[in-house]
């Protein structure tokens, strides 16, 4: 009798299905990778496109009315204009910023 056991798998088919399997979790994660990169494309786009929002405070409103009468007041966060900078629109500014600090540079030594 010999000690093999009968149902035995060659060594060939089980390390060929972790390459298969790798190759899987690579494409699948560059799909991920490049459906990410899209939507933030696009959110960027939509943020140089319309730069503002709503202010969550007052709901676009800009202005609170008093729990008694008729009066209002303006809302403290947005001066009572009713919009904010969205947070891409913040992103884009400070690459403008950064690319013009680096491309704008006047040395002291260049003057006479």
């Amino acid at each position: 009798m010999s000690n093999h056991p009968a149902t035995a798998i060659p060594n060939a088919a089980t390390h060929g299905s972790d390459l298969v399997a790798t190759a899987q979790t690579a494409g699948q994660v560059a799909v991920v990778v490049l459906i990410v990169t899209i939507a933030v494309a696009l959110y960027l786009l939509g943020c140089l496109i319309w730069p503002f929002g709503k202010c969550r405070r007052c709901k676009g409103v800009g202005k609170f009315k008093s729990p008694f009468g008729n009066a209002y007041r303006h809302c403290g966060r947005c001066d009572g204009s009713g919009l904010r900078v969205r947070v891409g629109r913040h992103v884009i500014n400070h690459i403008r910023a950064t690319h013009g600090a680096g491309t704008n540079s006047t040395s002291k030594g260049d003057r006479k």
